[in-house]
């Protein structure tokens, strides 16, 4: 008798210890080993205030009833110790062969670490975190680029792109449309690549980042698929129209996310002036969008209709930044402004002092495009799988206010089109340290600027 108490009390104890693993624990009573967990695809999504709201999103396989549980002391999968909880507060079930729950947590601390699980009827989820943006000017990183693809060796380097984000902890990443193959319809693609997202840029120790998406031209079989499958916001009726915006830091850092897809005029247009007049006087401005003006590669169009809508307003109002895609290749230009007089090539004219830097264009997991369509005022241009790595400072006593761009090369091919990782030797950051430059990491470096463009740019 003793001897089967004495083993009942193990099994309890170790029961007991089992709830603060970050392994998925069992719930339900009629679960298996082969249903933990009932969730997954997570990816946490920001817009407006990041520093006191975020939007965890995931596909609910099994299971009902699930429940964000969340606080900013780790309780592992405890999640009767987690003070916060939220149900879903939208869900598209069905769409893209997928459940997809979206929890929006509002009311959070800035500059804060929260932990999160999902719990349901079933299952217990992996415990993650991440970190809310500051509410006041302080140095963060960030990823932009975009272009990605479902399968072949494109996929391979898209994985590999993913996986440097979880090496590299930036604080969000804004993907400039392009998801997977085709027009952005097929259930399996849109599976692989959010479980992807989850599984590869989440860093080692459970950290997640969260994503800013913008549309494609890969997306444009359905052009509410960004709303249904990340709940970023749509303007007016329609939720074709998907074009928002976020701010990091207080008045120091604001991003604007546009849609080259649909009409760059008219309400978008409008919209674009209102956000850009209403943030004037932040320290640093942004936008990203899909399509370049003035592509980098001979094959691909120039976009003269949305360049005459954006462009004299990114000027007129100090965009500092814009972040493009599409070409499948990298570029960088020197600071540049709308102008078709003497010196400026194709409606641009170099500006040092106050124009914006164009910063692209994808090629984050695609087969690369040649490069092979420099302008004057192009400062930096190759051809490779990248993404741009951007480290962003307030004013301190050594320095102003600036950015620091650095291109990431992620994948190359061979001569034979093997694929060749970037990836796989480069050092992991640590949380101390997320402005410090890994080991082996491959930056793209051209005389005499060596691997890093400063904005405000000087000679």
């Amino acid at each position: 008798m003793r001897k089967h108490i004495l083993f009942i009390l193990i099994i309890l104890s170790l029961v007991s210890l089992s709830c603060r693993s970050t392994k998925p624990v069992l719930v339900g009573s009629n679960s298996t080993a082969e249903d933990i967990p009932s969730t997954d695809k997570y990816r946490l999504v920001w817009h407006g205030d990041a520093s006191s709201e975020i939007t965890i999103a995931w596909d609910q396989k099994r299971g009902s009833d699930p429940v964000v549980f969340y606080g900013t002391e780790d309780e592992g999968q405890d999640w009767e110790g987690y003070p916060s909880s939220q149900k879903p507060t939208r869900n598209t079930s069905g769409y893209r062969g997928m459940n997809t729950c979206f929890a929006r947590l509002t009311g959070l601390k800035p500059d804060q670490v929260y932990y999160f699980i999902i719990k349901d009827s079933e299952s217990v989820g992996p415990r993650y975190w991440f970190r809310t943006a500051p509410d006041k000017a302080k140095a963060f990183t960030f990823i932009a680029g975009g272009d990605s693809k479902s399968s072949g060796t494109s996929l391979q380097a898209t994985r590999l792109s993913k996986r440097m984000v979880a090496k590299l902890r930036p604080l969000f990443i804004i993907f400039n449309g392009d998801f997977c193959s085709g027009n952005g319809t097929n259930d399996d693609d849109w599976k692989q690549w959010l479980h992807d997202w989850e599984t590869l840029t989440t860093s080692a120790d459970g950290r997640m980042y969260p994503i800013m998406p913008v549309h494609g031209n890969h997306e444009n079989g359905d052009k509410t698929v960004l709303n249904k499958l990340f709940d970023v916001p749509h303007q007016g009726d329609s939720e074709e129209n998907i074009y928002y915006s976020m701010s990091v830091g207080g008045d120091f850092f604001h991003v604007i996310a546009l849609d080259s897809e649909i009409e760059e005029g008219g309400d978008q247009r409008q919209w674009l002036e209102n956000e850009l007049k209403s943030h004037e006087y932040f320290t640093f401005k942004a936008a990203g969008y899909h399509k370049p003006f003035r592509p980098h590669t001979a094959g691909k169009s120039e976009q003269d209709y949305q360049m005459e809508q954006w462009a004299g307003l990114f000027y007129r109002y100090g965009l500092d930044i814009s972040m493009d895609g599409d070409s499948h290749m990298s570029k960088i230009t020197f600071p540049i402004r709308p102008d078709d007089g003497p010196g400026s090539f194709q409606g641009f004219i170099r500006d040092d002092k106050n124009g914006t830097m164009y910063i692209g264009e994808g090629s984050w997991g695609v087969s690369p495009r040649e490069n092979n369509d420099d302008k004057p005022w192009t400062l930096r241009s190759g051809s490779f799988n990248q993404i741009k790595w951007l480290q962003v400072f307030p004013d301190s006593e050594e320095k102003p206010a600036h950015i620091d761009i650095r291109t990431v090369i992620t994948a190359s091919e061979d001569e034979d089109e093997n694929l060749i990782s970037h990836v796989e030797k480069v050092a992991a950051l640590s949380e101390d340290n997320v402005f410090a430059i890994p080991a082996n990491i491959d930056l793209y470096s051209t005389e005499p600027y060596g691997p890093v463009i400063s904005y405000p740019f000087s000679e």
